[in-house]
């Protein structure tokens, strides 16, 4: 009854980000397939969903929220 998953984050706009990155979050969001930094809630609504009864069966997978940075395969 236990399943096991992992959310990996790429870039979302997030108050650390914008430190790192000195407020300027324009050529961030530029290297990022969809031309946008995802909003933490992005992020946020993939964890409720797998913490969700519909993703009861979904287990062992590596889930990327990156808006398709990441350039290979999982």
């Amino acid at each position: 009854g236990i399943t096991v998953n992992s959310l990996q984050p790429g870039f979302h706009a997030t108050d650390r980000l914008r430190d790192l990155y000195g407020g300027d979050l324009g050529g961030v969001a530029a290297s990022v397939p969809t031309g946008e930094l995802g909003r933490p809630e992005d992020f946020g609504d993939v964890a409720a969903f797998l913490c969700s009864a519909p993703a009861c069966f979904v287990t062992g997978q590596a889930l990327l929220v990156d808006g398709g940075a990441y350039p290979g395969l999982q």
